[in-house]
């Protein structure tokens, strides 16, 4: 790539950052092409140029910000890290691309444009949902998951730690901040409650 393609490159990804930024804090409806070319300090002209209509720019921040939510889940489940590790930053990792996930802009965008409906309901959590069942199946291969458990249970599990750690925040804030008990947590996600000398 030159110099002037990664100027564009670098000129768009700025845009996408300023109008992901606005549509957060005031919601997609209030905001303008005018304040995103403000924010991102760029023309509405060159907005236009490059992404087309406001529900066009939309579109492409939404399939932007849905690729780098699989790149950061892709790059935790299929990294060289130990097995262990990689559950820490799935479960407890406070990350704000993660957390826009479960975001009403999301839902917003989701809800309001058919085309990114079916981008994420067929393409995105198909392969999210994939390298989910792959990296439970390591687990089960490698001892830290009982195998005799579904990995659609797992998933559901995983999910419901998830929505606590979003829905719940200062809880959250306190298994963070808690050394012992946030070991002594994730111990207990992957190994549950019982002991296996008592069965």
């Amino acid at each position: 790539m030159n110099g002037f393609e990664r100027r564009k490159e670098q000129k768009k990804e700025n845009i996408r950052k300023a109008a992901l930024e606005l549509f957060k804090t005031y919601g997609i409806r209030k905001v303008s092409l005018k304040d995103i070319a403000d924010k991102a300090a760029v023309s509405p002209v060159t907005i236009y140029n490059h992404f087309g209509c406001k529900q066009d720019l939309v579109r492409n921040v939404a399939r932007w910000l849905f690729l780098n939510i699989e790149n950061y889940y892709s790059e935790i489940l299929r990294s060289n890290k130990p097995y262990k590790k990689r559950w820490e930053r799935l479960l407890f990792e406070k990350n704000e691309m993660r957390n826009m996930y479960k975001s009403e802009l999301i839902k917003t965008i989701i809800s309001d444009d058919p085309e990114i409906r079916q981008l994420v309901d067929t393409e995105m959590r198909t392969r999210v949902s994939q390298m989910m069942i792959d990296f439970i199946e390591e687990g089960k291969s490698k001892g830290y998951i009982n195998p005799d458990i579904s990995s659609d249970a797992v998933l559901f599990y995983t999910e419901i730690i998830r929505n606590f750690a979003y829905n719940s925040p200062d809880l959250y804030g306190q298994l963070l901040d808690n050394d012992k008990l946030y070991h002594e947590f994730l111990n207990l996600f992957l190994y549950g409650v019982v002991s296996n000398k008592s069965l």
